[in-house]
């Protein structure tokens, strides 16, 4: 008689055939638990901003979202006795890290670009003319029988029904280029992984967190760091002012500690002020990055505000505003030209193994082992290249002459790639670019496109625009904590990521088309959805101006860029060639944008205090402290998240935003 095998081996094994090798983290239950965390931040990322009013948990390449539930997932873990293993966790966050940026800074612009062009015309605007007769009707929704004012007012009676059929098309087109610009993405930080972490051996700062808290040592349940006084201490610091603040919602006369509240502080005349805001997560991230990398972010910053200053006082370069920059423009400029020449020079740099790569992928002799990718090297190069064909026929179909998508499309990967490249090696995770692709175009092209091209120019600003959270710099990482514990290629990850970058489109483009039409999305706490302008808006207006004004080769923008590119190839021959050169060129890239005036000073604190630990207390010291600036970024993450659940308890609308994270 045959004998039957019980159901919880059966379960077993299927769990462990999914996991196909010990190490690999793919398992029924990571799997499931990473989909409920990608549902989660979908959903409850924009309802936190929108509706309930209270902070904005991913705004940041490692946000609040993804470090509050790993906290907490971590301490469940330890009380059932490490029922998930590291790398079980390290999967579920991965999934949440490649889900971040959707909710807000993609299917959020989406929505509120592609909704807007017929419900935002007025006379006054000219859209009409300028704008209706050049859209692509195939990516945008169809506004018959009021579908777009139900969306932006909501409907009228719980009798209607939500017209979907408008939407559904659409938002196909929509996602296929999501995926297509997401799979280009992970193959390019798969093709540079190994530069990066073997050759230029960067630090990936922002991994730590996840590292330190998923690290299991034998005999205990908990994380070595958790069990370490100095990371409690560091926990309690923004841990317990955040508590501190929380009864005076309940009770407005109560005292609160503002420190959370900026101060600004004039230093040089005729320059905007420095801004004294205290970000716990800068202070942990950058007391991970080198020395010289926080140092010349502040420097160059202040560098910055004396060229404003003179520039100020002098009368100078009175330049045409470019869309969705909000940095002052002749220092954007600058720090655009240094972030081109960062991006030039790493690739430069990377010159022998992309010939190595490129060798592999052809199978020509001089290959290189790509066994412990997650994807191999046929498969990132043949499928980035059928990715980008994808995307520039999306444009070219879109409306924008083939040309001018490509010069597009390589300053948008310019922008993707060198955001990555500062995320892994400087540790910001705050952050933006200096310059929108669009703005390069226009002033290496000029306005004169004619209205098609700068329609689809427009429409552009749907993914590339307000560039805050991304998919590439979470990839970067995601393959970093992968490559800590599997050291050997996953095609299970790489759907995992799939997966979670499916259902979070899916999931926040149903969640916010709901709300919208049944709260009106004018009425969201979102200037994205603003009746009288939004991001809509803010893109259609530019196409107007454009359309009624065309401006000629900007040769002032370019010759600022011009001058940046110079300034970076300067500054990183000297930081190669001279050991004691103080000063990182990556300073100059980023120190003119509004991010880092906010985060200047935090920048500045981390960078002091690191120098004092070498200086007096050693590396040694330097590692035993490394738990309380961990702390630091945890209990802030924790702080605010306890915050949002209590808005979404008690104060539903009228919230109590922190700070961006």
């Amino acid at each position: 008689m045959q004998k039957r095998i019980p159901t919880h081996y059966l379960a077993h094994l299927s769990d462990r055939y999914l996991v196909e090798l010990p190490g690999s983290g793919l398992s029924w239950r990571s799997m499931l638990l990473g989909l409920g965390l990608v549902v989660a931040i979908s959903i409850g990322s924009p309802y936190s901003i929108w509706m309930v009013g209270s902070s904005e948990m991913t705004w940041s390449y490692f946000p609040i979202a993804v470090g509050a539930p790993l906290f907490l997932l971590v301490l469940g873990n330890a009380l059932l006795k490490r029922a998930l293993s590291a790398t079980e966790l390290i999967t579920i966050i991965i999934m949440g890290l490649v889900a971040s940026g959707m909710p807000i800074f993609m299917v959020g612009l989406i929505l509120s670009i592609i909704s807007k062009p017929y419900y935002g015309a007025l006379p006054t605007n000219q859209w009409d003319e300028y704008v209706h007769p050049y859209l692509p009707d195939w990516a945008i929704p169809d506004p018959a029988h009021d579908a777009m004012r139900f969306f932006y007012e909501g409907l009228p009676s719980k009798d209607l029904a939500i017209p979907w059929g408008a939407w559904a098309a659409p938002l196909l087109w929509w996602l296929l280029l999501v995926l297509a610009i997401y799979f280009v993405g992970l193959c390019s930080v798969v093709v540079l992984r190994r530069h990066w972490m073997e050759r230029e051996r960067l630090t990936f700062p922002l991994t730590e967190v996840a590292l330190m808290l998923t690290e299991q040592a034998p005999g205990s349940a908990l994380p070595p760091a958790l069990k370490t006084r100095v990371f409690w201490i560091g926990f309690a610091v923004p841990f317990g002012l955040i508590a501190f603040n929380i009864p005076s919602y309940f009770y407005p006369g109560l005292a609160q500690v503002p420190v959370f509240q900026g101060w600004a502080f004039s230093l040089i005349p005729h320059a905007p002020p420095i801004n004294l805001l205290l970000y716990f997560p800068v202070l942990g991230f950058m007391y991970l990055a080198p020395l010289a990398i926080s140092f010349s972010v502040w420097f160059f910053h202040l560098l910055y505000l004396v060229q404003l200053g003179l520039f100020t006082e002098m009368g100078l370069f009175n330049l045409r505003a470019d869309p969705f920059v909000i940095s002052l423009t002749p220092l954007s400029w600058q720090s655009w030209g240094a972030f081109v020449a960062m991006v030039g020079w790493s690739l430069w740099m990377a010159r022998s193994h992309l010939a190595a790569v490129w060798r592999t992928a052809l199978g020509r002799a001089g290959r290189i082992d790509d066994s412990d990718e997650m994807l191999s090297y046929r498969v990132a190069v043949g499928g980035g290249l059928a990715g980008l064909c994808f995307i520039l026929g999306w444009l070219w179909r879109s409306g924008l002459d083939l040309h001018l998508a490509a010069f597009y499309l390589v300053a948008a990967l310019t922008i993707f790639l060198g955001i990555t490249r500062l995320v892994v090696q400087a540790g910001l995770h705050y952050l933006t670019t200096p310059m929108s692709a669009q703005g390069m175009l226009v002033a290496a092209a000029g306005s004169a496109l004619g209205p098609q091209n700068l329609v689809a120019l427009g429409l552009t600003f749907a993914w590339c625009s307000d560039v805050q959270s991304t998919f590439m710099p979470s990839a970067a990482n995601a393959l970093k904590l992968h490559d800590y514990y599997a050291h050997r290629r996953s095609g299970g990850l790489a759907l995992a990521i799939g997966l979670a970058v499916v259902v979070s489109f899916v999931a926040t483009t149903s969640f916010m088309i709901y709300l919208c039409y049944d709260y009106g999305a004018s009425n969201l706490r979102s200037w994205f959805f603003n009746a009288a302008g939004g991001a809509g808006g803010r893109a259609f207006d530019w196409v107007a101006e454009q359309t009624r004004n065309p401006a000629p080769v900007d040769w002032d923008k370019l010759g600022l860029a011009g001058s940046g590119v110079v300034g970076y190839v300067v500054l990183a021959f000297l930081h190669y060639r001279i050991a004691w050169w103080p000063l990182h060129p990556v300073g100059l890239a980023v120190a003119s944008t509004w991010m880092v005036k906010r985060i200047v000073f935090s920048v500045f604190l981390a960078w002091a205090c690191k120098a004092l630990i070498l200086r007096f207390g050693g590396v040694a010291l330097y590692q035993r402290l490394k738990p309380l600036f961990i702390g630091l970024v945890v209990g802030f993450f924790c702080g605010v998240f306890l915050s949002f659940v209590l808005d979404w308890g008690w104060f539903k609308g009228a919230g109590h935003p922190i700070l961006h994270g």
